[in-house]
This record gives structure tokens, C-alpha cells and sequence, in this order.
């Protein structure tokens, strides 16, 4: 590269910047060795192979530090929760005689104010319907319920409500489920019907 940056100066001897042709010489092998050594190959793949590794080891000792972790969403929010062992009522059981059973909550005291969620998935033995609810508690009070047990006490609920999807796989249960807000649906009974909140939302929860 310093002998073609010379001869663009147009200085030197002709001799030292053509060949016996006029041609400028080929760059030196010591010259490409430099310019690969100037910029380092980057192995793409590797680089996120390598970054999902170490997202997969982030979560893991989540799970190894706090027992599971969950996190759900419904309409534009999303909440995270972990297994928090100290909490009296806090279990994740990703084998609960071949279903999925887990209690998450967002506080270790259960004397102070803290969200729950809870889940129940049958399976093998454990035939219960499928249910989940969340209860809010830190961010003004709210009860999200998809269970379609619901109907067996309100027959009028829209029909829909209760876990549409779900799958587990190992140690980590995952779907899909319609959400009622409970106290909107004892007050659109009470009167207005268009108080109902419903809300389509997704759940994911790895036990250790």
C-alpha cells in the first residue's frame, strides 16, 4: 500500500513504482498479511451462538436461584415473577402427578401487599381444568381469571374464557388464554354491561 500512496505522489524513481510493462507491481505478500491484520475476521454465528448461550445461563440461575420464574402478559402489559421459596403459599411443581402446578408471587412476606400468579395444568394423573389467574395487588387491585370454571357459578360470563393453548415441556409450562377482569364483571352484572374487561394474554413459567 506505501509503494501505490508514492507513486500517486508522483515521486521516486519510475523504476520503483512500474514493472518493465508500465504496470504497477502486485502488492507484496507482507503488504496482504498487514492489511488482514488490520481488520480481523468476525465469525457471526458464533458471536450469537454465543450471546443465546449465555442468555440460556442468565435464566438458568434465575431458576437455580429462585426456585422458577414466570412471566405473563395480558392486553398492552406484562408482568415477572420468581418462585420466592420464603413465601408461605409459593410453589412450582413442573410434575404435579403429570400436570403443572405453580404459585409465583411478587413479595416474600405474606404479610405485605405483593401481585400472584398462579397456575394449574392437568396432565397424567392430575386431571383439574386448566386455569390461570393473576392477582394485582401493588398497582391498584385487579383480578385476571382464565378458568372456565368460572361458568359453572356464572353461565352468562362471554362465552371463551379459559386457557386456550398450552404445552409442557420438561420443567417450563407455556400457552395462551382469555382474560376477565373479576371485580368489571360483578359490576357489568350490577348494570353496564360494557364495564366487562376482556383481554386475550400469553403465560410462560420455568420451575427449577
Amino acid at each position: 500500500m506505501a509503494a501505490l500512496v508514492f507513486a500517486a505522489c508522483g515521486g521516486g524513481d519510475e523504476d520503483s513504482t512500474t514493472d518493465a510493462r508500465g504496470d504497477e507491481p502486485a502488492a507484496s505478500d507482507d503488504a496482504e498479511q498487514s492489511d488482514d491484520a488490520e481488520t480481523p475476521s468476525i465469525d457471526v454465528d458464533a458471536d450469537v451462538d454465543e450471546l443465546v448461550e449465555d442468555a440460556e445461563e442468565l435464566l438458568d440461575a434465575m431458576v437455580d436461584d429462585h426456585g422458577g420464574v414466570g412471566v405473563i402478559t395480558i392486553g398492552a402489559e406484562t408482568w415477572e415473577f420468581t418462585l420466592l421459596p420464603d413465601h408461605i403459599l409459593a410453589s412450582c411443581d413442573a410434575d404435579f402427578f403429570g400436570g403443572f402446578f405453580a404459585i409465583l408471587t411478587s413479595n416474600d412476606d405474606i404479610m405485605e401487599t405483593g401481585d400472584t400468579l398462579a397456575l394449574t395444568l392437568p396432565g397424567g394423573d392430575f386431571t383439574d381444568p386448566p386455569q390461570v389467574t393473576l392477582n394485582i395487588q401493588t398497582a391498584g387491585e385487579a383480578e385476571w381469571i382464565a378458568d372456565e370454571t368460572w361458568y359453572e357459578r356464572y353461565p352468562d360470563l362471554p362465552p371463551g374464557i379459559g386457557v386456550t393453548n398450552f404445552s409442557i415441556d420438561g420443567n417450563t409450562a407455556s400457552g395462551t388464554a382469555t382474560f376477565f377482569e373479576e371485580e368489571s364483571w360483578f359490576q357489568s352484572r350490577a348494570g353496564d354491561a360494557s364495564l366487562l374487561q376482556i383481554e386475550e394474554g400469553t403465560f410462560q413459567i420455568t420451575c427449577g
